[in-house]
This record gives structure tokens, sequence and C-alpha cells, in this order.
């Protein structure tokens, strides 16, 4: 909105100083020059990079015990947790609440079964250590697609603005379809990903937090075939096309607004050309966006999930997760290339990434339980947010097995629970684990 800004102006009359009552005088709001694409330096995660790969104490987060975890939402499976924050990345403070967005599905369901009927719910809290469940973020009425995979939130002068991968079609779930990890098939549910808006106010409710007067949804960003892949089912592995997880960054040396995103390069179709993409908000508007170039591609895995930035000691770091299916089989083993998260840093917030640690490893699951934390989200403080997920697993076993094993297995091996908070120690681009705390948000 476009402030006016009044001036008392000082007038010379008859030899005396007289002040003339104050006049409004449009103040301009700042002009955002668009980013040129050729100024984005895209680098490759290379194999001979992740081969460099040592595990060590620095890099492997500590075993998690099935208790270990928080239940911020008893009756729900919880996965992909983020904070609304404000737009320069700290947490937002809202009503006296820190507020937790969670991925979340009923815990009557399979574990495996929960990314097709996954909803957004949100906890508060006043310490950041006891939670009370909200309840759902959105209606199911004005919701696009049948069901909404990662995203975030940001804070801004009353207003919040949700961001998340709008996946499917609407109302397809209600013919009871729910097949994940199915490489397609007559009958399967759908897999299209956009990355879609809605934005709502704050009740005026000091003693909770209350979302109102919320806009309609709308799709914001798409991949367009040229730049990125369009993310409309599987290919001949089972492996998703990925464009999804928006996360929203004001670089402060510009004050540019910019959206990571998971997606995979368009061109040749591959399983493993996974990308770190980036758009930018075209004048500051966080309703439009635009496509660039990506910051980080790769043809040894196809899926670099939920990118996000935090800048540290005038660095900007990029982290994101993967799984260890999604490394190409001249990298997957269990020991090289761990289910982790990884990360890259650079003093210019286009590029060129250099790899952390030369790998770009930064916390992998321990060897002897491989798939026991994930969805990693590094804050301000240098703390990291992860949630808990398959405990114990028996030597052998692959993530594609799980399901199969049936619910008594699931219940006793499934965590879906807010994890032990990790500490990094950051020096240049080496960054490494300290210690852990517990499940909290500071």
């Amino acid at each position: 909105m476009m402030m006016k800004k009044n001036f008392i102006l000082p007038f010379l009359v008859a030899g005396g100083l007289f002040l003339l009552a104050s006049c409004d005088v449009d103040e301009q709001p700042p002009v955002v020059e668009p980013t040129d694409p050729a100024t984005v330096q895209t680098v490759e995660w290379t194999a001979a990079q992740v081969r460099l790969i040592s595990r060590n104490s620095g890099n492997t987060i500590p075993r998690v015990d099935f208790d270990e975890g928080v239940d911020l939402m008893p009756g729900y499976h919880q996965w992909d947790y983020w904070p609304i924050l404000n737009m320069d990345g700290s947490i937002a403070n809202i009503n006296g609440h820190r507020v937790m967005i969670v991925l979340t599905a009923p815990d009557t369901v399979l574990s495996g079964k929960r990314h097709d009927i996954v909803r957004h719910r949100y906890a508060i809290s006043k310490d950041g250590i006891t939670w009370k469940d909200a309840g759902m973020v959105f209606t199911e009425e004005a919701i696009i697609g049948s069901r909404q995979w990662a995203g975030s939130a940001y804070y801004d002068q009353g207003t919040v603005y949700f961001y998340y991968t709008a996946t499917g079609v609407k109302g397809e779930l209600e013919s009871g379809r729910i097949n994940s990890g199915a490489p397609g098939g007559d009958g399967g549910i759908s897999y299209e990903q956009r990355i879609a808006l809605a934005t709502a106010q704050v009740a005026n409710q000091p003693e909770t937090v209350v979302f109102e007067n919320f806009s309609a949804h709308k799709v914001v960003l798409q991949a367009d075939g040229a730049i990125y892949q369009p993310a409309t089912g599987m290919d001949a592995t089972g492996t998703v096309f990925a464009f999804r997880d928006p996360f929203v960054y004001k670089d402060p040396a510009t004050n540019k607004i910019y959206m990571t995103f998971t997606a995979r390069e368009a061109g040749d179709i591959t399983t493993y050309n996974g990308a770190v993409g980036l758009a930018e908000a075209i004048g500051n508007d966080m309703s439009k966006w635009k496509l660039l170039p990506p910051l980080v591609v790769t043809n040894i895995n196809s899926e670099l999930e939920r990118p996000h930035f935090v800048k540290l000691d005038n660095k900007y770091y990029l982290f994101f997760s993967t799984h260890i299916e999604k490394f190409s089989p001249e990298v997957m083993d269990r020991i090289d290339s761990p289910e982790g998260m990884y990360g890259f840093a650079c003093d210019d917030f286009l590029g060129p990434y250099e790899p952390l640690n030369g790998s770009a490893l930064v916390a992998g699951n321990p060897t002897e339980d491989p798939y026991a934390t994930f969805s990693w989200h590094v804050l301000q403080d240098k703390t990291v947010l992860s949630n808990t997920n398959y405990y114990n697993i028996a030597p052998g076993l692959e993530v594609g097995d799980f399901g199969a094993l049936g619910e008594d297995w699931d219940k006793l091996h499934f965590g879906g629970t807010l994890a032990p908070r990790l500490v990094l120690l950051v020096n240049g681009n080496l960054v490494t684990l300290s210690h852990r705390l517990p499940p909290s948000l500071p």
C-alpha cells in the first residue's frame, strides 16, 4: 500500500518565519529491479563429491530412542515441521506464542499411507516446549488439490502468508483410493504438484492464535516445462516428479524476495535429475512469482527436499533433506550416501554455491538406524528441527518393504513426533554437529 508522509514546510513572509500547515506528499515505494536470470550461477552436486563422505561423530546424528520424540498433536502422525517466521527469518511471536505448522494424518492409518491424506495442522506454545494442538490451518472447502504437502509460513504486520504444495485433484480421495508408493496404475490417486498461497489475519484473541479472514487460495507457481519438469505423476521407477516445498527468503543484501523449492530439471527425463529450484517475487509482491534457473542441480539424486536458507556470519547457507533411496545406484550405499541433511554455502545469494564439508553432507542418520529422523529445518540460532521417522530397522530391510509388515510392526517402528533438536557448529564451509537439545522450538 502506498503510504503518505506529512512535511511541515517553512516560508519566509515579510522578514518572519511562518509555518505552513502540513501537506501530504506521496512516498514512492522502492523500485525492485528484476533479477537477470543470467546472474543465477547454477552448480552441480556430483557423485565425486558424495564419494568424499567419511562418516564420523561430526556428521552422524545420535541414535534416537523411540520415546524421545514429543507428540505435539496426540492422535496424529506428524512429520515435516516448520514454524511461522518473520520476513527476516526469525521465529514469529504471535500473541505471545510460537506457532508450528505440521504435516499430519490420523494415526489410525499405516504410516506409509499418510502422504495420501495429509493436512496442515498447527500447534501453539508460549515456551517452545509445551504445545497445544490448535486444529486445522485450512478448511476443506478452501484448499486446492486433494492433499497438502510441505510449505512455509510468514508473519508480516498482522498478516500470515501460508504457502503449501497443492497435490492431486480435489475430490479424488472421496473414492477411497489411497496408494502412496505404487508406481501409478489404473485407479491410483494423482500426483500433480503446484505451489499455492493463502493469506489470513490474526484474530484479536490475545490468549491464543486464531486465523481469520482468509483470502481465496490461489496457485502462484507451477513448473514450466522449459526450466523445470512438470510434476504430473511418476516415472517408470515409481519416483514422483517433484515441484513442491516452497520456502520464501528475503535477501538482506538486496531486499529482494525469493522462493526455493524442490524440483527436477526439464529436458531429458531421468530419475536422478533433482534440483533446488528458484523463483523471484515480481516487484516483491509475494503473490506473484517468476521462475529463475535452479541454484543446485544433480544427476545422482531425484529429490532435494525442503530446501531453505539461513544467513550466518555473512554467508548464505542452503540446506535440504534427502532419502537413501533417492540416490542413484552409483552412490546408493547406506554408509556413503546416508539419509540426511545436506548443504551448500556461498557469499552471494545467487551463487555459485559450494558443497559444505566437500561432500555436502552435514548430518546423516546413524548406519545402525538409517531412517530414524527426517525433514531437517535449520533455524537462525544454528539449531535444527526434524521429525522422528522409522526406528530399529532390521538389517536388510528397506523403506519399500515397510508397508507389507503390518499394523503391529508399524506401531512399533514409526515415530511421527518432533525429534530432539540438533545444534550446529559453523565455520565457513565446514558445518558439523555439536550436540543435541530436547525436542523444542527456541
